[in-house]
C-alpha cells in the first residue's frame, strides 16, 4: 500500500494492490533445463501514475521473494531478497521504461540461448507471456544491478539472466511480476 507522502497528514490512499495467484513455466517439465518464466499477479486499487504502481509492488510481501526457494500460499516472513539481489537495492529507479515488445522479443532471446527448443514448449510459454501482456498499457523492465546489489549467493540464480518486468493494465486494474531466469 502507497500512501500520499507529499502531505504528511494525508491518509488518502493512493494505490493499494493484493496478490491474486501466481503462475510458473517450467522448461523441466519438458526438457532437461532449469529455466522457468514465474508471474505474481496482483489487482489494485486506487489512483496513481504507473510508478506510484510499481512502488506498490516492490513495497509488497510478495516481491520479496528469492526465487530459490518453493513459494508457498503465503508470502515468507521478510528475507530481505529479491531474485539474485538484495531488496534493499530495488527502488522504482531501478527500472526502466519498456514495452510488450520488448519484452516478448527479451523471453524470446533467453529462451532461445542455448538453441531451438521443443515446439510444444516454445508455444507453451509464449501463449503465456502473450497472456501475460495482454492490456497492458505500462511495462518497467528492471535495470541490470551493479553486483554491489547482490546478496552472497545471488550468483547462483540466473546464470543465463534474470529478466523482470513489471506489466501494468489499468483496464482491468491488474498488474503482472514476470521473472524468467533459471536456479
Amino acid at each position: 500500500m502507497i500512501r500520499d507522502v507529499s502531505n504528511p497528514n494525508a491518509s488518502q490512499l493512493i494505490v493499494e494492490i493484493t496478490h491474486i495467484n501466481s503462475e510458473i513455466v517450467r522448461f523441466r517439465e519438458i526438457t532437461p533445463d532449469f529455466r522457468w518464466i514465474d508471474v505474481k499477479f496482483f489487482a489494485y486499487s486506487g489512483v496513481g501514475n504507473p510508478k506510484d504502481v510499481l512502488a506498490a509492488v516492490i513495497a509488497n510481501p510478495w516481491y520479496n521473494d528469492d526465487y530459490a526457494s518453493p513459494s508457498g500460499a503465503l508470502p515468507e516472513p521478510s528475507r530481505g531478497l529479491h531474485g539474485p539481489f538484495r531488496l534493499d537495492h530495488i527502488t522504482v529507479g531501478s527500472f526502466d521504461k519498456s514495452s510488450a515488445r520488448k519484452c516478448r522479443e527479451t523471453v524470446r532471446t533467453w529462451a532461445g540461448q542455448l538453441g531451438p527448443l521443443p515446439k510444444e514448449l516454445t508455444v507453451k510459454y509464449d501463449s503465456f507471456v502473450a497472456h501475460v501482456l495482454e492490456g497492458a498499457s505500462a511495462v518497467f523492465r528492471l535495470t541490470d544491478l551493479d553486483d554491489t546489489a547482490r546478496h552472497p549467493w545471488g550468483g547462483q540464480l540466473g546464470v543465463l539472466g534474470f529478466h523482470e518486468f513489471v506489466v501494468i493494465s489499468p483496464k482491468s486494474k491488474t498488474i503482472a511480476l514476470l521473472v524468467a531466469s533459471d536456479d
